[in-house]
């Protein structure tokens, strides 16, 4: 029987509000992270509060996603409005966690990896767009927590876990298998990350966006991007590997000039408009993770 037995829309509705509660703390961390002052940047002890009056905010109004409803959008204590992102950001999580036995196999590895690569995401998508800002604080730990999953698979390659996938149905999923088992299958469909494809995706996901930087900056006399780009792609290459992590940059780069492009011509701005790159490599992530290969693979089937 499988360690948790209970069918996947029941882990999902035991889910979902662990989903709730930590996109309620992902808007703590978007909020305080890209403050100047280190006593606002602190997200541990120091209570939830207002952003315009500073009063603390009481335990009900904090409820996620009900709180801002209860509230109308608006501090109960000085009116100020609260953005329609704090719902939002908690919604998501959310629907991240409750979705996430659908698409991978629950108490599995990739499972984890792919709940907290999802969360980070949603994290810096935010605060890129509200500060242009990817955080040191969170981008240098996830560099190394990818380098650490592609431990487990060396000490456990064989570890099986049992999963239901219907009101009758259970099937096996590898416990450490440090790649894509997509449900319902549940069988290999992305290669291994190993610690050494894990390596190379953290060097070439910092060093080929430096490099194209430095070219781009010979020629228009100003970056392109910026430091957190940099370090977003090197622990995204670090969580998939250095193959999908340049089928991120290539896509985030393309999203990003479908929007710049047409921005550019409107404002007349001479290619200088700012654009949050990271919200753009946010968006392909999880594109190239789960369909990159078929992608690939079209691609060069249309080539011939």
């Amino acid at each position: 029987m499988p360690f948790f037995d209970l069918p996947p829309w029941m882990i999902s509705l035991l889910l979902a509000p662990f989903g709730l509660v930590l996109g309620s703390f992902g808007n703590v961390l978007i909020h305080r992270l890209p403050q100047e002052d280190p006593a606002d940047r602190n997200v541990i002890t120091r209570a939830s509060h207002c952003p315009g009056c500073k009063a603390q905010i009481k335990p009900w109004h904090n409820v996620p996603l009900f709180g801002w409803l209860w509230l109308r959008g608006r501090c109960a204590a000085c009116g100020w409005r609260i953005p329609a992102r704090y719902p939002l950001v908690e919604l998501l999580t959310g629907l991240l966690f409750a979705a996430s036995p659908w698409v991978l196999p629950f108490g599995t590895l990739i499972w984890f990896k792919g709940l907290l690569c999802g969360f980070a995401l949603i994290v810096l998508f935010f605060t890129d767009f509200t500060e242009m800002m990817l955080p040191d604080v969170l981008q240098i730990p996830l560099m190394g927590i990818g380098l650490l999953l592609t431990l487990p698979q060396l000490l456990w390659p064989e570890a099986l876990v049992k999963v239901w996938t219907g009101p009758v149905d259970i099937l096996q999923a590898l416990a450490f298998h440090n790649g894509l088992q997509p449900a319902p299958a549940y069988h290999g469909f992305e290669p291994t990350v190993t610690w050494l494809n894990s390596l190379l995706g953290l060097a070439v996901g910092y060093g080929v966006p430096a490099l194209m930087n430095l070219l781009y900056k010979a020629i228009r006399k100003t970056d392109g991007l910026g430091m957190g780009d940099f370090k977003m792609l090197a622990w995204l290459g670090a969580f998939w590997g250095w193959a999908p992590m340049l089928g991120i940059l290539f896509l985030g780069a393309g999203l990003g000039a479908a929007v710049g492009v047409p921005l550019m011509l409107m404002r007349r701005s001479g290619g200088q408009t700012m654009l949050p790159f990271g919200c753009f490599l946010a968006l392909a992530t999880p594109i190239v993770v789960f369909f990159g290969r078929a992608l690939w693979l079209g691609y060069l089937g249309w080539l011939g």
